[in-house]
């Protein structure tokens, strides 16, 4: 629109300076004509007056040289005489009514001019203002309806001819659409969720809705405290799957932030052993490190967060080695990054489930996997905490049966 506008001032100045141009011509032509009138009307004089009184030359020619202000106020009088008075003789004299009326149609068709070439400047601009504003109308209509690039398409660039304004369009397209993705992605993870949920609940409920009446209908002692312990396990199977859903809920909306500070990789996994040790005593699977001094280093994380990440991790190692088993963390220092591996003796994880097992409720396909316990958050949640804090989690196969974690947590000498 700027633009647009000085190519409009430019052509209006331009009109204007050759309107000018040619009223300056006209009043020179003007000018011309009465000084030629003028000079034609001396030249009568000296003709009528000199040829009957040559010896007056002299004279006559000095009054033409010099203007002498009395001698001009003595001949007022006698031309008077003859009816040549001065403002009558100039309303009377066809040139200079003629040269006036030129004169008048000049300016006048100048002023038309003028008004004619600031409406005509007035009628683009607003023609450009309602083309402009149409096409931003048509802009935001697209937005109502989530079309977000209407700027790609030809002729819009044009027609919107500020710079800045097109680009501001732009912007809140682009945030229009990514605010637009968000909101259809928390509508399909909020639906995938609840589908999650119904499905981790039908288990346990379906089973407690089997052992209650089955607890109330049996006559042994023996049977009753068999359907009761099936009926506590499946509530603590409700109770674990609570407190995941609520530790997903705060980390997936950020209720709470992690809060980060320094703390030493021994304490972390000091604290992440003691978490699970009393399920390993009880198993008698053994839990080995290399030497604890190699893990003396100071490192900025959320304590509580990353010894949870960690035990989630020692959680399912023990759960899936067998009897009297053996689980080994190693600590390794790299450049810029703490490497802890958790190495067990377990079952192990197939090649194409390596990827999945970080997912949210994801469980194996085994037999062995659906033996056992559980939600399928444990890993899920770890890999959340630790990729909050600029870390990694990942998998590899033992080199003799198991599986091996390799937790990754940024470290800055």
């Amino acid at each position: 629109m700027r633009d647009e506008l000085k190519k409009i001032a430019y052509l209006f100045s331009f009109f204007i300076l050759a309107v000018m141009v040619v009223s300056g011509v006209l009043a020179v032509s003007i000018m011309r004509d009465v000084y030629v009138n003028e000079i034609r009307t001396v030249q009568n004089l000296a003709g009528s007056v000199l040829t009957e009184y040559p010896e007056a030359e002299a004279l006559f020619a000095k009054a033409l040289r010099d203007m002498d202000r009395e001698t001009m106020e003595a001949g007022a009088p006698i031309l008077e005489k003859y009816g040549y008075d001065e403002q009558e003789r100039i309303e009377e004299n066809v040139s200079y009514v003629h040269l006036r009326t030129r004169l008048w149609i000049a300016f006048a068709a100048f002023g038309g001019l003028c008004v004619l070439g600031v409406h005509a400047c007035l009628r683009t601009v607003a023609r450009r203002q309602e083309q402009q504003e149409e096409q931003v109308l048509a802009i935001l209509e697209k937005y109502l309806s989530e079309d977000y690039c209407p700027l790609m398409e030809d002729g819009h660039i044009e027609l919107l001819a500020n710079p800045h304004f097109a680009d501001v369009l732009q912007k809140l397209g682009n945030s229009l659409k990514l605010k637009t993705d968000w909101l259809r992605e928390e509508r399909d993870h909020t639906k995938e969720l609840v589908t999650d949920i119904s499905h981790q609940l039908k288990t346990p409920i379906s089973a407690l809705k089997v052992c209650f009446p089955l607890y109330e209908d049996a006559v042994e002692a023996s049977e009753k405290e068999e359907f009761q312990a099936r009926c506590i396990a499946q509530i603590e199977k409700l109770e674990l799957l609570a407190d995941s859903l609520v530790n997903i809920s705060h980390l997936e909306t950020q209720i709470f932030q992690l809060q980060p500070q320094a703390v030493f990789v021994e304490d972390i996994l000091t604290e992440s052993v003691n978490t699970i040790y009393h399920k390993a005593l009880k198993k008698q699977v053994s839990i080995e490190t290399n030497e604890l001094s190699s893990g003396h280093f100071s490192l900025y994380l959320d304590k509580k967060w990353t010894a949870e990440a960690v035990a989630n991790v020692l959680d399912n190692a023990v759960k899936y080695s067998p009897p009297e088993g053996r689980i080994m963390i190693r600590v390794q220092k790299l450049y810029s990054f703490i490497r802890i591996e958790i190495e067990d003796g377990g079952i192990g994880i197939p090649e194409k489930e390596k990827n999945r097992i970080f997912q949210r409720f994801y469980r194996g396909s085994s037999e062995a996997v659906k033996k056992e316990e559980g939600v399928g958050v444990g890993l899920y949640l770890s890999r959340k905490i630790l990729e909050e804090q600029g870390g990694a989690i990942f998998v590899r196969s033992a080199k003799e049966k198991g599986s091996v974690f390799i937790i990754q947590l940024p470290y800055v000498p």
